[in-house]
């Protein structure tokens, strides 16, 4: 029976079926090294916490298109992982001074010397 179905198969189809096989084996490889590539990036991240990197990494690997594409445009950047909480307390940019009532800078506008 398995020589028939092999006599009988049309050498297009046959051709078209492995061009298929190579195409989708590619894609599942190149998904395969994105994958590793992220949950690599993620482990190396210095700005994001231990929790945060192991959300990161259950997000990547539960959602393996989406997940590292996720991880390479706003992940790796830290603007969600602020928003988040997950962090750590490296900004770039430190607040300003408080100049209230209660601060500790001084309101001196008019070079008085007391506020």
């Amino acid at each position: 029976m398995f020589t028939y179905l092999a006599d009988t198969t049309d050498p297009v189809a046959t051709l078209a079926a492995g061009i298929t096989g190579v195409i989708v084996l590619a894609l599942g490889l190149a998904l395969l090294v994105l994958l590793v590539a992220a949950v690599v990036s993620t482990l190396v991240h210095k700005d994001t916490t231990g929790g945060g990197k192991l959300l990161w990494i259950i997000f990547e690997i539960s959602y393996p298109l989406f997940g590292p594409v996720a991880w390479f445009v706003v992940g790796r950047k830290g603007h969600l992982n602020r928003i988040l909480g997950i962090a750590k307390n490296r900004s770039r940019h430190s607040a300003p001074p408080s100049v209230g009532q209660h601060s500790d800078v001084s309101n001196d506008q008019n070079g008085l010397g007391h506020a």
